[in-house]
């Protein structure tokens, strides 16, 4: 397969519509979080896209739904149930972004450290990555349970929905713990908020947008993510 053919088999119209939306709208939230922190002007916290229970953040949790809902749609659609375990990754996540369950938990493990931590971080940063470590864990034992005995499709689609996974994580602990560690000034912190939270907005919207694209497909896919990016990579316009 082609570069292009991969390409028209990820373009749904319904699926890609969705995809520009949301993207338009993440573009929207980042443009608001830069107006709101530089104007003197605003000053809304409801328009920091780092707020709790900010106007961003509620349009995550509104992704996070769609997901959900669309990968539940999909199991039952294709009678293939081992996409409930992607159910409850995500659905992790959606728990853990609103009701800040690794912030909650992580500051109860940093009451039992006594240590100074490495890297300028904080115990409670420290306390953070052990409960995202220990959820990741028992996490990624649930999508290799339901890995192993899946179909090729189901397999290859859990590669991509893994791909993203990754590419969220990056963006909401590896980048955040960066932002936590480093004080560089104004202008880094600045960059490093904008690669936090409009990278994990960006992720999130490809995670809504892959997890649609199997009810406007139909049937199992000619083409994956994966495929794309390999190809993509390896330079094959063609």
């Amino acid at each position: 397969m082609t570069f292009r053919e991969c390409f028209r088999a990820l373009n749904r119209p319904g699926a890609s519509v969705l995809l520009i939306v949301l993207l338009c709208c993440d573009l929207a939230f980042v443009v608001l979080h830069f107006a709101n922190v530089l104007s003197p002007q605003l000053r809304n916290p409801l328009f920091n896209i780092e707020c709790d229970r900010g106007y961003a953040e509620a349009f995550q949790y509104a992704k996070y739904s769609l997901i959900l809902v669309s990968l539940v749609l999909t199991a039952w659609k294709n009678g293939v149930w081992r996409y409930i375990s992607w159910v409850l990754v995500l659905g992790y996540f959606l728990a853990d972004d609103s009701l800040k369950l690794h912030e909650q938990l992580g500051g109860l493990v940093a009451e039992k450290l006594d240590f100074i931590p490495p890297l300028g971080l904080r115990l409670q940063d420290v306390g953070e990555l052990a409960v995202s470590a220990t959820a990741g864990s028992l996490l990624m034992i649930t999508i290799v349970s339901a890995y192993r005995g899946g179909s090729v499709d189901f397999k290859r689609t859990s590669k991509d929905l893994s791909l993203l996974t990754l590419l969220l994580v990056f963006f909401g602990v590896v980048v955040d713990m960066v932002h936590a560690a480093l004080d560089m000034g104004r202008a880094a912190s600045l960059v490093l908020e904008f690669l936090e939270g409009g990278g994990e907005m960006l992720s999130v919207s490809l995670l809504a947008w892959y997890s649609f694209l199997p009810i406007v497909r139909g049937g199992n896919a000619n083409c994956y993510l994966c495929d794309f990016v390999r190809m993509a990579l390896k330079g094959r316009p063609a």
